[in-house]
């Protein structure tokens, strides 16, 4: 392990501003974009064929979805053990690392489609669920490699990378299902070819050189230790960064899982099912384009309320009716408050720690919100079956609107500087 990696320091505690003169954010900041794009594509290609796969391959009906599980549970326990490892090792090490798993997995994942082997498929699932879990931290890198000012600004641009995969994923999920042997071989490879893709890209990250100005107390910082959360956990910044990101995540993920079988049983084809959904993947990734100037103009208190108002609205549109307007319009909203909220609870995340000092912070912050993403996306089709498509979204816009009414009652601390 080199000195950029040795324990006790994370890569990103050597990081030093990657932005111009101009403002530009700099190329590491569009290398993790790229990486935050591969990735995105890679995991939506297992995200849409491995139920299909599993009710094809698995022994039992009630197996059907063991693959897609193992694949949420690893994801969800490995969320925490990056964020703690990469304190100790360093994001670019621990970054790299989880997408050779996942390599693996694609090819282990090709081997059960060959082979009809249901068990091993749930193998190669479980592996690329590790790899899931990595997705959140890349923006956090970008956030420790630019100025202060311009964090916000990072955190948006990386999450860029998804409005691409989004269109590219699905539709090369399914283009490359028969390129090698059995069907569905060729979609398993692909998986493993976009994860091995990331690798040179995100060692190719590295921090600016220090300007002179900044060397002394930059080293001095880099000696002190990840920030403890107990340090920071009874802060309002903490406390909204978890609420944003929690109640967001678990909002969407789990009208996003119900957002199909809703469609189903309102009398709709499965390709406007499929619609829906892609529509409701571009509400999530297009506003980044905006997003982090919105939040660097307005603070991520205004921004976080817009994103909670949105998910309200789009969850009460979606209550109205079930015609095929009101799925597009209901989970369309539904993403774009999924990514104001996003942007604006990471905003308040790196609020926590000093650069290059977060590891332990966002392993406690992504671990959890991996917990509720689960929790939302297992009790979906529960929820459903009680409820219905009406029922689920009036249980779902309660909490968001908590939110709201929380954000727009508390008192704003003075924000950070705008970007230059």
């Amino acid at each position: 392990m080199d000195s950029e990696t040795s324990a006790g320091k994370s890569v990103a505690e050597a990081a030093r501003p990657a932005t111009s003169k101009t403002g530009r954010l700099g190329r590491p900041v569009y290398l993790l974009t790229i990486c935050q794009f591969l990735y995105y594509a890679g995991v939506s290609v297992d995200l849409t064929l491995t139920a299909v796969v599993g009710l094809e391959m698995a022994p039992a009906a009630a197996l059907a979805t063991l693959p897609l599980t193992l694949m949420t549970v690893t994801g969800t326990i490995a969320s925490y053990a990056t964020g703690m490892l990469s304190a100790r090792y360093g994001h670019r090490s621990v970054l790299a690392v989880g997408a050779c798993i996942a390599v693996t997995g694609g090819l282990v994942s090709t081997l059960a489609v060959q082979t009809d082997s249901f068990f091993t498929l749930c193998a190669g699932t479980g592996m690329v669920g590790v790899y899931r879990s990595t997705g959140g931290y890349f923006r956090f890198l970008a956030a420790d490699l630019v100025p202060k000012a311009s964090r916000t600004r990072a955190l948006s641009t990386v999450l860029c990378g998804g409005v691409a995969a989004a269109i590219v994923g699905p539709w090369a999920a399914t283009q490359s299902s028969g390129l090698v042997g059995a069907e569905f071989a060729g979609s398993y490879l692909l998986v493993s070819c976009l994860a091995f893709a990331v690798v040179p890209v995100i060692l190719a990250v590295r921090p600016a050189s220090p300007r002179p100005a900044e060397t002394d107390s930059d080293t001095e910082e880099e000696t002190a230790q990840a920030t403890r959360v107990r340090d920071v956990v009874h802060t309002s910044d903490f406390r909204r960064a978890f609420s944003l990101l929690a109640v967001s995540t678990g909002v969407m993920t789990m009208l996003m899982a119900v957002g199909p079988i809703g469609s189903k049983h309102a009398g709709h084809s499965l390709s406007q099912g499929a619609m829906v959904i892609q529509w409701h993947m571009v509400g999530m990734f297009a506003p980044a384009l905006f997003s982090g100037r919105l939040t660097t103009a307005w603070g991520p208190r205004l921004t976080g309320m817009l994103g909670a108002f949105l998910l309200v609205t789009g969850a009460g549109i979606g209550s109205l009716g079930t015609g095929m307007s009101a799925f597009m319009l209901s989970l369309g909203l539904v993403g774009v408050g999924w990514n104001l909220a996003y942007v604006s609870g990471s905003a308040y995340a790196v609020r926590c720690y000093p650069q290059g000092k977060g590891g332990r912070v966002q392993a406690t912050i992504e671990g959890s919100t991996a917990c509720v993403g689960a929790m939302a996306s297992f009790s979906a089709n529960l929820v459903f079956s009680q409820l219905g498509w009406t029922g689920t979204n009036l249980a779902a816009l309660v909490l968001p609107l908590v939110v709201c009414v929380w954000l727009a009652v508390a008192r704003s601390p003075e924000r950070e500087p705008a970007t230059a």
